[in-house]
């Protein structure tokens, strides 16, 4: 009887301190590179991209088109970007300031317009890719995409199961 006294009392006291510690909403902001220095590499996409090519056995010339086709896509989504990011600051300077409703939805539906052209333009280059390779290139690359999905749906699920129970 005293155990579970015990555990109850533990158990509201956790409860107690999730329920009053929310963190205060941050704006998101990019991380800028000095001026005139290319931002590092990412040591972990550097190591994916060459399991990546690996995996595909990709010729030089497979390599230099699918390059070209993302830099032409990180053109067409720079421009994007920046006006997806000045409108989520926007967005969120309302919403801390108790803007307009009207205003704050406007400005969600253009976020929303936003995303789904940058969605757009990611299914294009995965197009434009997926012409470049081979038929066994193309269901290599399928089992890499359905490897990919199980590891995010499996990494959602433990973000998912490792939130506090909001009640």
């Amino acid at each position: 009887m005293n155990k579970y006294l015990l555990i109850l009392i533990l158990s509201l006291a956790v409860l107690g301190q999730t329920a009053f510690a929310t963190p205060e909403p941050k704006e998101f902001e990019p991380p800028k590179p000095p001026a005139g220095i290319a931002a590092p590499r990412n040591p972990e996409m550097e190591k994916h991209r060459k399991e990546f090519n690996k995996r595909l056995n990709l010729t030089e010339e497979q390599k230099q088109k699918a390059k070209q086709s993302r830099i032409e896509s990180q053109a067409k989504m720079k421009p994007l970007m920046d006006e997806l990011i000045s409108k989520q600051q926007e967005r969120n300077r309302l919403e801390n300031s108790d803007g307009n409703d009207k205003e704050i939805q406007t400005l969600n539906n253009e976020i929303k317009d936003l995303r789904q052209d940058l969605h757009n333009i990611i299914l294009q280059n995965e197009r434009d890719f997926m012409e470049i390779l081979t038929p066994e290139q193309k269901t290599e690359f399928n089992k890499m995409r359905e490897e990919r999905k199980q590891v995010i749906q499996k990494q959602r699920m433990m973000k998912k199961n490792m939130k506090p129970h909001q009640q």
